[in-house]
């Protein structure tokens, strides 16, 4: 039996217990509550976190596993060099704290069953598999090369093409075949995509449908790639469930979104990113970035005082500037420009990220019967929730009950 005694957020949005207990026996979770309501048996190994804040392990909705941020390498290095990468990648996320990931578009998708077996480290794995996209639309990556460079499936391990009603139902049952858990669409033009397109839509009504109707089959749901307001309010309007980016979300984005329980992951961390890192990045992406940032405004902060829920998802890819392990950066960054609280940041990353999972049953919070998914942080992210956004604060790893980081 493991016992951690400190301040805890339980994940829920209350208010914490200043000095609380998280029981763990096994890979569950026994008990959370005041210190003085638990007595600790005496065989119990007993974390003291002092200076520090127990919470549950976070949740990145919007990664990208063996991508890069230079989509010419794609074309450039064999699917085995992603594996390697992505498996770098996953040992830096964990020990960022991130202890589950939704990816949406990458090769994890092959390395969940690796996971299960204990042979590779790193957070539980939900993942859409290969991202779907349309002919010349986002993630086909280099418009100058043959469109078969995109479809070599030893080289580009991160996205499929497909147009057409039969040969979207085909894809995403193909994709649901290979164990996908859910279905990521390319929903229009994005930054890092050779093209210089950002405020129209990819995919028609029809074909929307179509991946809607079938992930509804399955079980699951549709995440898709959106900036402008014509591709977010055309996914919603055909039965997409999650939005992606949202950048330029409008009144009627909001509208629909609250009107079918949609929800949004606005990945602000990458852009931080690449701002810092602008020179390093294709020449197109600074046009791009430069023409959307002009436009987006106040448009997220507008959507979370609406009450949008909104998911916690940084669209890393690794590489040199996106670089995983910094996945927290999200939390400080949905403070600043969400205009969240650093509870509602807590929230976002945890309980309102495992919905996306669709294991809120087992993951997201600290409660009795959960998995038992517990981080140590340093100080007290209430009061400086950037502490969050680096992997040195992160003091404890807890993932399925197993220590996997301790530090002092």
């Amino acid at each position: 039996m493991l016992i951690l005694k400190g301040r805890v957020i339980d994940g829920r949005g209350g208010e914490p217990i200043e000095r609380g207990i998280v029981a763990v026996d096994g890979n569950r979770i026994t008990a959370v509550c005041n210190e003085w309501e638990y007595p600790v048996p005496e065989n119990a190994e007993v974390i003291e976190v002092g200076d520090g804040t127990i919470l549950p392990g976070f949740i990145d909705t919007h990664v990208h596993m063996g991508v890069g941020d230079d989509y010419y390498r794609i074309y450039q290095r064999h699917a085995y060099h992603g594996v390697c990468e992505c498996i770098r990648d996953m040992k830096q996320i964990l020990d960022a704290g991130f202890t589950s990931i939704r990816e949406v578009g990458g090769i994890s998708n092959y390395l969940k069953a690796p996971w299960e077996e204990g042979l590779i480290e790193g957070p539980r794995i939900c993942s859409a598999g290969k991202s779907i996209a349309q002919s010349g639309g986002h993630w086909d990556f280099i418009k100058d090369y043959p469109i078969e460079f995109t479809m070599h499936p030893d080289r580009n391990i991160t996205s499929e093409i497909c147009d057409g009603v039969d040969n979207v139902r085909r894809t995403v049952r193909m994709h649901f075949r290979e164990k996908c858990d859910v279905i990521k669409v390319m929903g229009g033009p994005g930054i890092s995509c050779q093209g210089n397109k950002l405020f129209t839509r990819e995919f028609s009504d029809e074909e929307l449908r179509a991946f809607a109707a079938e992930a509804d089959n399955y079980g699951s749901y549709v995440c898709i790639h959106a900036h402008a307001p014509v591709a977010i309010n055309a996914a919603l309007h055909n039965g997409i469930k999650c939005i992606e980016h949202g950048t330029l979300i409008d009144e009627e984005g909001i509208e629909l979104m609250l009107k079918k329980d949609a929800w949004l992951v606005p990945t602000l961390a990458t852009s931080y990113l690449s701002w810092q890192h602008i020179d390093e990045r294709a020449p197109w992406v600074k046009e791009k970035m430069t023409k959307i940032k002009a436009m987006k405004g106040e448009n997220l902060k507008r959507a979370h005082k609406a009450g949008v829920t909104i998911a916690c998802g940084c669209d890393f890819g690794g590489g040199t500037i996106t670089v995983h392990g910094n996945n927290g950066l999200e939390f400080p960054l949905l403070v600043e420009e969400a205009g969240m609280t650093p509870m509602e940041a807590i929230v976002a990353g945890t309980r309102t990220s495992s919905r996306l999972l669709m294991r809120e049953d087992e993951l997201g919070t600290l409660e009795r019967g959960k998995l038992a998914d517990v981080v140590v942080c340093k100080g007290n992210p209430l009061e400086d929730i950037a502490l969050l956004g680096k992997a040195q604060n992160i003091k404890v790893v807890i993932q399925d009950g197993k220590i996997k980081k301790q530090i002092s």
